[in-house]
């Protein structure tokens, strides 16, 4: 897909996978993305607004072009791409003067949607042509077209989902998934007789074994004998007595045990939302059956707004593979690091706002198998969360994890998630380069903060090293005089707020007499000795005196180290 000029995606390209993930920020582009693609395959129409022109500033833009492009070719089972189309293609009338081929002398179909303002009749005009050629995306909007292209595609079906999903809503509209696929309930006309007869029998039954339902139909007996057209009698149906009318009154309902059953609407919004999504496979699933049935090819096309909506950790773990098993193509937009997890890294797709314009990135496709399992065990399996962010820190391990957020709320007066700023400890100085190549491909903002310990400082330029490209985006703030943060801290002149942050880690003290002793005890220790205790105990004490520092009035709540990383994050989200 390639896109310019709606909404935000200013001018993007999209490589899509046979399920493809996009994650990022809320607002960055991802249902924008959804939408462009419903909207070029020809289903989603009535949904286009002035607003979704792309403008830098808050006023409407109907002047440029919305322009999509949309190419497909064939693949085999395994995802490989083929030279040409199958015959099943040709013979649905899918091919013939929609093919194109490329230099390679291999087959394409490339679809050109182009959508216009027209001020006077205060409408849209949208028009769908075929493209000639593919050409490199710095250049595609000059691709040459060839003619006019359908209306839509009845072999290549889009859906759209969005997040606002429930099947209790769904059971009552006849255009939703769930509704389409009661209404081809195709039963033959013995069977109907046979049935409807059962039904028949089947409300006497009930209405000759009900006092209520039989006093009730003697006393609506008495219409007959003030309209005439009532004289034959008056029934009473607790069951529809027609099969075509079975599916208006029909339920769902789910068992919690063996015992008990509940109605769907008794249940939650995560059954509800995922049921909705459950009836979308039994639907699509249903017409890939009928297409093999008709030897007609059938390509859908799901765009899925958050699949983990409602849904616990664990559940959402599941999503995925359940989702990746579906017919077709599914294009998912999701804010779970839990589903991002579990996605092939090279089907995930990083949407993120640069002003008024979405850049979308992804992970390189040539990693060696060693550094890809490392991206997923280490990032993608624990830290998922920072695909998420406007920007991200890095360093060693627990002690600063626990130290710089407390300096990070003090700076901001808030917490540096609300900023989008993720905190992420690496599990040691030897792990940093997974993280890099991850938020180096996905464009986000990343920055390291190191000790100034010579080892430290030689994982940090061996991480770098690993890089492709000089790092550009990244900033690297190391403790100075070859310090460790402990040491670093002492040297600041920070003593007196250490020693109140060990005097409170040893609280509670047994009596008042106690405190006294060994609070004049630690008041009494050297440098040396303060060093000493605070590398034993690095990870339980970093929240003690980051707390106490923090409470220090003016310049010297934030060591000067401290403050200079987190002004380097303000200048990167800025």
């Amino acid at each position: 897909m390639r896109v310019a000029n709606f909404r935000s995606l200013h001018n993007v390209e999209v490589p899509l996978e046979r399920t493809t993930v996009l994650v990022g920020m809320n607002n960055a582009g991802k249902t924008s993305f959804l939408r462009a693609l419903h909207l070029a395959l020809g289903q989603d129409r009535r949904s286009l607004s002035p607003d979704d022109f792309y403008s830098p500033d808050s006023r409407q833009n109907t002047e440029d072009e919305i322009c999509i492009d949309f190419r497909i070719v064939p693949i085999n089972g395994e995802g490989t791409r083929q030279s040409e189309f199958d015959q099943i293609w040709y013979d649905s009338d899918f091919g013939g003067d929609l093919v194109s081929t490329d230099s390679k002398d291999r087959e394409f179909i490339a679809v050109r949607t182009r959508i216009t303002f027209d001020a006077v009749k205060n409408d849209f005009v949208l028009k769908r042509l075929l493209l000639a050629d593919w050409p490199k995306f710095e250049d595609w909007q000059k691709s040459p077209e060839k003619g006019r292209a359908p209306r839509r595609f009845e072999q290549i079906i889009s859906f759209f989902m969005d997040a606002q999903r429930d099947l209790v809503t769904d059971l009552k509209d006849r255009s939703s998934y769930i509704g389409k696929l009661l209404s081809k309930i195709d039963i033959s006309k013995e069977d109907i007789v046979a049935l409807e007869t059962q039904l028949q029998s089947l409300n006497e039954d009930i209405v000759t074994k009900s006092d209520v339902l039989s006093h009730m139909r003697e006393a609506l007996g008495g219409l007959g004998k003030t309209v005439p057209s009532f004289g034959e009698g008056v029934e009473v149906t607790p069951v529809s007595k027609k099969v075509r009318d079975i599916t208006k009154g029909l339920g769902v309902q789910f068992k919690d045990s063996s015992e008990s059953s509940f109605p769907l609407d008794a249940h939650g919004m995560g059954t509800r939302s995922w049921a909705s999504l459950l009836t979308y496979q039994a639907y699509v699933s249903w017409l890939a059956r009928q297409a093999v049935d008709t030897h007609l090819p059938f390509h859908p096309i799901l765009s899925l707004e958050e699949p983990e909506a409602h849904l616990h950790p664990n559940a959402q773990r599941s999503v995925y593979e359940q989702l990746a098993n579906t017919p077709g193509q599914k294009i998912i937009s999701t804010h779970s690091p839990y589903v991002a997890g579990h996605a092939d890294l090279s089907a995930i797709r990083h949407f993120r706002k640069a002003g008024a314009a979405t850049q979308i990135k992804s992970l390189p496709v040539d990693l060696a198998p060693e550094d890809v399992r490392k991206i997923r065990r280490e990032v993608m399996h624990t830290r998922g969360e920072l695909l998420f962010a406007r920007a991200v820190v890095l360093f060693e391990g627990e002690t600063e994890e626990q130290a710089l957020p407390i300096f990070a709320r003090h700076h901001w007066d808030q917490y540096p998630f609300e900023r989008g700023v993720a905190f992420v400890g690496v599990g040691g100085d030897g792990n940093y380069l997974p993280f890099i190549r991850t938020l180096k491909a996905m464009g986000i903002p990343w920055l390291i903060f190191s000790d100034g310990e010579p080892s430290a400082q030689k994982c940090v330029a061996v991480a770098l090293s690993g890089i492709r490209s000089a790092p550009e985006d990244c900033d690297i703030v190391t403790l100075p005089n070859d310090a460790s943060i402990e040491k670093y801290l002492i040297d600041e002149g920070y003593r007196e707020r250490l020693q109140t942050a060990i005097i409170e880690f040893f609280r509670p003290f047994h009596s008042p007499e106690h405190e006294e002793a060994k609070s004049n005890e630690i008041r009494g220790w050297s440098d040396t000795k303060i060093l000493q205790f605070m590398e034993g105990h690095k990870t339980a004490l970093s929240p003690y005196w980051a707390r106490a520092i923090s409470e220090l009035d003016g310049d010297r709540s934030i060591p000067t180290a401290i403050c200079d990383l987190l002004n380097r994050i303000d200048s990167a989200i800025t």
